[in-house]
């Protein structure tokens, strides 16, 4: 008797071909996931493994081949890196470097060009050194010696190829370690075009980024050949030809997010070219602007003068999103600025990493953003720099909106009294009104801000709105959460800040500071506050032998169920919270507890 086996057809290929086509996209262009870890805080538009998935759908059969080859926004990933430059041997002699060429393979980024037609693309040129340590000095050898860039080489022949795809970019990374190719492509990115009409109508993302943070933190430019930037920024993106460089005639219309980490301009033709179809407009006019802006990692040589910095923002009326990490103006004594604050109605979200507190605050006075519901303050001072910045008079100006209160000194790195604050206030400047900046407010980050409790008081006290906080290596801001006697009033009646707090997120290198964490809840419960619902603690403890030591802490991250909180257990000798001078029997903590009373 003979068997006949029955082939049943698989599943997934009966389904429509518009179906099947949507799962590849899906498949393909997966959303990057989002880390907060600060070795991880800039993210590319898309992953490399968005190039290589089309090729991998493409050869399980003919059926999907076929449909693959025929959706085009599956081929719109053009990733060009230091894995297409080949090297191969064309001599005999192994041991001499002359035996050996490279070339760039361009063979894949032909083909996604070819397959994706007329689909928006998204490019990234990946020029970083895999094997760089991250903890290099930043030193770099002279751009003039090919050899120690050969990439940078490749520039022009890559360019080449996307040059005539220009209208069809989307978005447009660049990332290097090393200056030499950044600089070239800049240059190529900032040649007028011969004819008007060309440029970039669909770009929405420029990200030019220089992955070396240590350089952001050194007064001169490195290498000093090369940190003069003339030129029309972007002017081949803009579209307008070598005779007419109006950007009144041609913006980037779509436009929305611009990322400058290392990488400097000509910021005065920067914010009139390039941002300049926005400027000296009603908001009711502007159909399309920058709403991300981040300027990172500059040193201050080549930072924009504060009125360039003014004019940046000036351009991005519609801004909703704004980044300055050890960069932002460049705020010298004895240069006249203007006193007139720049008004951004719809700016969400601010993160600043500040190197200085003065230049911090007067960043923070020029902006009037009284929408903002996302502020997130670092010091981003180098690890190698050993007093910490009192940032008292940047908190207190985030509490009360009045400079003449921050008590900020003209001396770089002066040291002010625990209680110099608390002296201001008592003038009679508290017979105004206290108006805090951003009223709004319903997330706060703080990481690495050194103050003592009373600045850290005072914001908490203005920012009732508050639902989410996060504390990275922040002292003396959990006990500003403390419930406060209101004077005059009853004495059972206490001023409970930031009553809506929903979630506290920190991030800490003392086991003590669960305690004060407990202490404080327990406090505010007790007082009448809500239940903070969410606690997420990351301790960092000092590794004791049985631990697994990380850079000598364990890092014990917290399982959070429910109300409840598990803490990590790996812990050396602590000393008792109740003694003299424990968390629980501070006098200092006690004095400035019972002087906000």
């Amino acid at each position: 008797m003979m068997n006949y086996q029955i082939h049943h057809p698989c599943h997934i290929n009966v389904l429509p071909v518009e179906i099947l086509s949507y799962i590849f996209t899906l498949a393909t262009h997966d959303t990057v996931s989002t880390n907060n870890d600060y070795k991880r805080r800039y993210e590319v538009p898309f992953s490399h493994e968005s190039v290589t998935m089309p090729t991998v759908l493409a050869s399980v059969h003919r059926h999907w081949r076929n449909i693959a080859l025929s959706t085009s926004t599956l081929w719109s990933s053009l990733v060009m890196s230091l894995g297409q430059v080949v090297r191969i041997k064309v001599g005999s002699d192994a041991d001499d470097e002359r035996a050996y060429t490279t070339f760039l393979d361009v063979q894949r980024l032909a083909a996604h060009i070819a397959r994706s037609r007329n689909s928006s693309v998204d490019i990234l040129i990946d020029t970083r050194d895999p094997e760089w340590d991250f903890e290099d000095d930043g030193e770099e050898c002279s751009t003039h010696n090919e050899t120690c860039f050969p990439y940078a080489t490749y520039i022009p022949q890559i360019l080449d190829l996307l040059f005539p795809q220009m209208y069809r970019w989307r978005s447009l990374t660049i990332l290097s370690d090393t200056w030499a190719p950044l600089r070239v492509a800049l240059e190529r990115l900032s040649v007028p075009t011969l004819t008007k009409g060309s440029g970039a109508p669909r770009l929405e993302t420029l990200m030019l980024m220089r992955c070396n943070e240590f350089l952001g933190h050194s007064d001169a430019f490195s290498p000093r050949t090369q940190h003069m930037f003339d030129g029309i920024p972007f002017a081949a993106l803009t579209g307008a030809p070598h005779h007419d460089l109006s950007a009144q005639s041609h913006p980037l219309p779509k436009l929305q997010n611009l990322t400058l980490v290392g990488v400097h301009l000509n910021w005065t033709h920067f914010s009139r070219y390039t941002l300049g179809a926005a400027l000296n407009k009603p908001l009711s006019h502007v159909s399309g602007c920058i709403q991300s802006l981040e300027l990172s990692q500059h040193c201050r040589e080549v930072r924009p003068t504060f009125d360039e910095f003014t004019g940046i923002l000036k351009a991005c009326p519609l801004l909703r999103k704004l980044v300055i990490r050890v960069s932002g103006p460049r705020i010298d004594a004895g240069v006249q600025r203007s006193d007139r604050s720049v008004s951004l109605p719809l700016l969400e979200e601010i993160h600043l990493g500040y190197t200085n507190v003065e230049d911090a605050v007067v960043i923070f006075s020029h902006i009037q953003a009284p929408n903002l519901i996302t502020l997130s303050i670092e010091d981003a001072n180098h690890i190698a720099i050993p007093n910490d910045e009192d940032s008292g008079p940047l908190l207190t100006y985030l509490a009360t909106g009045f400079l003449d209160l921050c008590d900020v000194s003209t001396e770089r790195g002066s040291n002010h009294g625990p209680y110099s604050y608390y002296s201001a206030t008592s003038k009679d400047s508290v017979t105004r009104t206290v108006k805090t900046p951003f009223p709004h407010l319903v997330r706060l980050s703080l990481d690495s801000v050194i103050a003592c409790m009373i600045p850290f008081s005072l914001l908490m006290a203005a920012i009732p709105k508050l639902r989410h906080l996060s504390l990275c290596r922040t002292p003396n801001a959990l006990a500003a959460l403390l419930p406060i006697q209101t004077p005059f009033a009853d004495a059972c009646t206490r001023t409970i800040p930031c009553r809506a707090l929903e979630s506290i997120e920190m991030f800490c290198a003392e086991e003590q500071s669960k305690h004060v964490l407990d202490f404080v809840l327990r406090e505010r419960e007790q007082s009448g506050a809500p239940r903070v619902c969410n606690i997420d603690i990351h301790l960092e403890v000092c590794s004791a032998d049985a631990c697994e030591e990380i850079g000598g802490y364990q890092i014990v991250e917290d399982d959070v169920v429910g109300n409840q909180t598990t803490y990590g257990e790996c812990v050396s000798d602590e000393e008792d919270p109740f003694a003299p001078g424990g968390v629980f029997n501070d006098p200092d903590f006690d004095e400035a507890y019972h002087f906000l009373s």
